[in-house]
This record gives structure tokens, sequence and C-alpha cells, in this order.
């Protein structure tokens, strides 16, 4: 079951789906199944409705978002043991003609600009990138340290965890390094938040929520036609459909 979900947590998307459905009533229209091809073409297009305009996307990735609030870092108490501040990996270029913090993806800027407001605040902490290259490369934890350094992090004060590729991976890596008494800062996408932190819960660590780029914010949420379909919604929703898989395989 594990690996079922593996596999179409990773590749199957909402595009995809309803491609899917169309050619299958295609198909059982050129074998005479009318009844049963019209009720597909149904689905699919009441599916396309709800994926596709605001409501249902914005809410349920408002329920993942709002499980855990912005970190207050003057509520960090300090402590002989160091503070662990992971930012978690997300996608990275190898392009080396580009300065570090161009070659890291959008997402994996906003991480580690949180990750970087948190270190400027809390004085004994340590700087933590992760996640390796699949290409046998320069590592994105590598990157991610040089872009942090170009942004004023002292380049004692950051550790890297090269080998990761999976959030579960990045969680046994952290515990290895900080142990159970270390106190750990996950930096990570508020969407991704609820899933990182059962991972890091199973690795023995208790950890702290910092969570950032927010899909959904308030003051926005009710603007525009929300009932008007666009690509913004689907992508929205491929994401959530992404986590919600992420957690029940999780869960097993």
């Amino acid at each position: 079951m594990k690996l079922f979900l593996s596999a179409i947590k990773d590749q199957v998307n909402i595009l995809t789906l309803l491609m899917a459905f169309f050619l299958l009533a295609c198909l059982l229209l050129q074998l005479k199944k009318r009844r049963v091809a019209i009720a597909i073409l149904v689905t699919d297009l009441f599916i396309f409705l709800i994926v596709s305009t605001a409501y249902l996307p914005q809410y349920l990735a408002s329920r993942l978002e709002r499980q855990y609030a912005p970190l207050n870092a003057s509520n960090i108490k300090e402590c002989k043991l160091p503070i662990y501040i992971h930012v978690l990996g997300s996608g990275y270029s190898l392009d080396s003609a580009l300065p570090a913090t161009a070659r890291l993806g959008l997402i994996a800027q906003g991480r580690l600009g949180e990750g970087i407001r948190l270190y400027r605040q809390i004085n004994n902490s340590i700087f933590v990138t992760s996640a390796g290259s699949l290409r046998n490369k320069e590592t994105q934890a590598e990157v991610a340290r040089q872009a942090a350094i170009l942004l004023g992090v002292d380049s004692s004060r950051i550790v890297t965890l090269k080998t990761p590729n999976t959030t579960l991976e990045e969680a046994a890596a952290m515990a290895k390094l900080a142990g159970t008494d270390g106190t750990v800062i996950i930096v990570t996408d508020a969407l991704h938040m609820p899933r990182a932190m059962k991972f890091f819960k199973e690795a023995g660590l208790v950890p702290i929520a910092a969570p950032t780029n927010y899909r959904i914010h308030k003051e926005v949420m009710g603007m525009g036609i929300k009932w008007w379909p666009n690509i913004g919604s689907i992508s929205l929703m491929d994401l959530v459909l992404h986590e919600y898989l992420g957690n029940l395989k999780a869960g097993l």
C-alpha cells in the first residue's frame, strides 16, 4: 500500500486524472457503452469544476496551513545545547553561472529567508541545510549553504546534511545530528509542515514548527472571481493532493 501511495503521490496530478477519465469515456463511446461514457464525462466535468475553482482547493490548503502558527523567535528559550534551525530542501538548479541565491528555487528561497530570520534572532543557533543531489553533483545542501553565507550567515555555524532526498530521510539525519535532547526548529512550507512534524516526531525529536511560504492569505481569500475556473486553483489542488496522500502514507 505504501509503495502504491508513493507512486501515485509523485506521478499523478489533477490534469492527468481528468485526461484519463476523458479518454476512458471516449473509449467507451467507441465500444457503444454510451450511458457509462456519459456518466464518466459528467463526473469528469464535475471534478474539473470543483478543483479548478477556488473554494475547495483554498479550503483544504487552509486546513493544512493553519495547523501551525508562524514562529515567534522570542518564545524560544536559550539553553546550553545548540538550537538547530533546519531548513528543509525543496529544489535547486545546477547552473553554476548563477549565484547560489538564484540557483535555489522560489520555494527554497522562501524557506531560506525564514531560516535566516530566525537565525538572526536566536543567538546560539546552528543553521542546517539539507538535501542531496540525484545526479551525483553538487548537493542542494551545499548550494543552500553558499546562499546562506552570501546573506550573512556565519559559515562556522552552518551544518550540511548532504544525503537525504526525502523529508523522512531529513528527519532521520537530523535526529542523528541533534540527538533526542536537541532543540530542532523545522523550516518548511506551511502546507508541508503537518507531515514534516510527524516525521520528525517519529524520529524521536521534539520539533518546533516554523512554517513559511503560505499559499492562503486571509486578506485575499475573498478577492477575485472564486467560482471561475483557473490554472492557479488546479495547481494548488495538486499541492494539496500531494500532501494529503503523503499524510495518508505516513499514517500507515
